[in-house]
C-alpha cells in the first residue's frame, strides 16, 4: 500500500498511564482488524505539560510495529479531511479535552458524549482514511466477533489474555526502559516477590484490605520481599512498617489528595510518566500481585506478567466496581 494510500487508526491519549495503554491496546486490535497502521498522540498536558509544542510521551516509553512515527502535522498527510467521527475534521492535531469541550463541556461525564468522539467499534470497515479512537479502558465486548473471525483461538480466550498477547505483539516498552527495569530488579528483587499496588489519592483503594492480603499472601506465599507502588506518601510508610523487606522505585509523591499525572509541582512530565510505567513492569515481574481493579494500572502491570503470576484482585467480589465496567463495556 503506498503511503498516498495508507490508512490509519489515531489513538489519542487521556487519563493516566493504565488508561491510556488500556485504550491503545484496543486501538491497536482495531488497526490490525482494520488492516491499518496506527498514530497514537500522546501529545496531550497532562503528562507533557502545557507547552504549545508538547513532546509525543508515547515514543518516549514504548515501541510499536504498528505504529507509523507520529508527524508534526496530522493535518498535512494526504487524505486527512476523510475522517470519523466527523467531529475531528480538521481538528487532528488537537486534544481530547480541546474538540470534546467543544462539543459538549460535560462530555467526560456523559457516556453519550463519548460515542461522538470515538469511532464505534461495532464495525471495523470504514472507507473514511482516518479513525479516531479513544477509551478510559479496554473496549473488547464489541470486538470479540471480529476477533473470532479473524481467528477462532480467540473464542476460547479470556479478555485478559487477548489483551496480553497484544501487549507481547504490539506495545512493547524501548529497550531504554527495559534495561532500567532488570537493573532495578538485579539491585533490589529478592525471590518470590510480592507487588502491591494501591491508588490513594483521587482514586481511593480500600487500603486496610490491601494491607490485610498482601500480609495473608506473604505468609501463604512465603514472599521474600514486597515491591509497592503507590501515590501516596503516608501509605507507602504503612507498608513499610507492615510487610516485610519493601522496596520501592523512588520517586516524589504529590501532596494531597493529587494523582501523580496531574501534580502541579511536578518539573518532568516525561520522567514522571516514565517511573510510572516502571512502576507497572515491576509489578508485573513479581510472582504475585495484589491490587484493586477499580484503578486500571494494576490490572495493566498484570497484562505485562511472565505467566503463572498470582493475581488477587481486591475489587474481584464488589458489585458497585462490576457493575460500572460492564455499563462501560457499552459506551462504544
Amino acid at each position: 500500500m503506498s503511503a498516498e494510500t495508507q490508512k490509519y487508526v489515531i489513538v489519542k491519549g487521556t487519563g493516566g498511564l493504565g488508561n491510556r495503554i488500556l485504550s491503545l491496546l484496543t486501538g491497536s486490535l482495531l488497526a490490525v482488524l482494520s488492516k491499518r497502521k496506527s498514530l497514537v498522540d500522546w501529545r496531550d498536558p497532562i503528562f507533557t505539560g502545557r507547552s504549545g509544542t508538547a513532546p509525543n510521551l508515547f515514543s518516549s516509553l514504548f515501541e510499536s510495529p504498528l505504529a507509523d512515527p507520529l508527524p508534526e502535522n496530522i493535518e498535512s498527510m494526504p487524505g486527512s479531511q476523510s475522517v470519523i467521527p466527523a467531529l475531528w475534521k480538521g481538528r487532528l492535531d488537537e486534544t481530547l479535552a480541546v474538540v470534546g469541550r467543544d462539543y459538549d463541556p460535560m462530555f467526560y461525564k456523559k457516556f453519550g458524549s463519548f460515542r461522538q468522539l470515538s469511532v464505534s467499534l461495532r464495525k471495523i470497515e470504514y472507507p473514511e482514511n482516518f479513525l479516531v479512537f479513544w477509551s478510559w479502558r479496554e473496549v473488547m465486548r464489541p470486538l470479540r466477533s471480529h476477533l473470532d473471525k479473524l481467528d477462532g483461538r480467540y473464542r476460547s480466550m479470556s479478555n485478559q489474555a487477548i489483551l496480553r498477547e497484544a501487549a507481547q505483539r504490539y506495545l512493547q516498552p524501548t529497550e531504554n526502559i527495559r534495561s532500567m527495569m532488570m537493573t532495578f530488579m538485579d539491585e533490589s528483587f529478592r525471590p518470590n516477590m510480592l507487588g502491591l499496588h494501591i491508588r490513594a489519592t483521587d482514586l481511593q483503594a480500600p487500603v486496610e484490605k490491601l494491607l490485610k492480603m498482601a500480609a495473608k499472601i506473604v505468609k501463604q506465599q512465603n514472599c521474600e520481599g514486597v515491591f509497592c507502588a503507590t501515590d501516596n506518601a503516608e501509605v507507602e510508610d504503612r507498608i513499610r512498617t507492615t510487610l516485610p523487606n519493601v522496596v520501592v522505585l523512588p520517586k516524589k509523591l504529590p501532596k494531597g489528595a493529587v494523582p501523580l499525572h496531574y501534580d502541579p509541582d511536578c518539573q518532568n512530565r516525561v520522567e514522571a510518566a516514565t517511573q510510572a510505567l516502571l512502576d507497572m513492569l515491576l509489578l508485573g515481574q513479581c510472582a504475585n500481585l495484589v491490587y484493586a481493579s477499580r484503578s486500571s494500572f494494576g490490572y495493566v502491570a498484570s497484562l505485562y506478567a511472565p505467566d503463572g503470576q498470582r493475581l488477587i484482585d481486591a475489587d474481584r467480589f464488589n458489585p458497585k466496581i462490576q457493575a460500572k465496567r460492564y455499563a462501560q463495556s457499552w459506551i462504544y
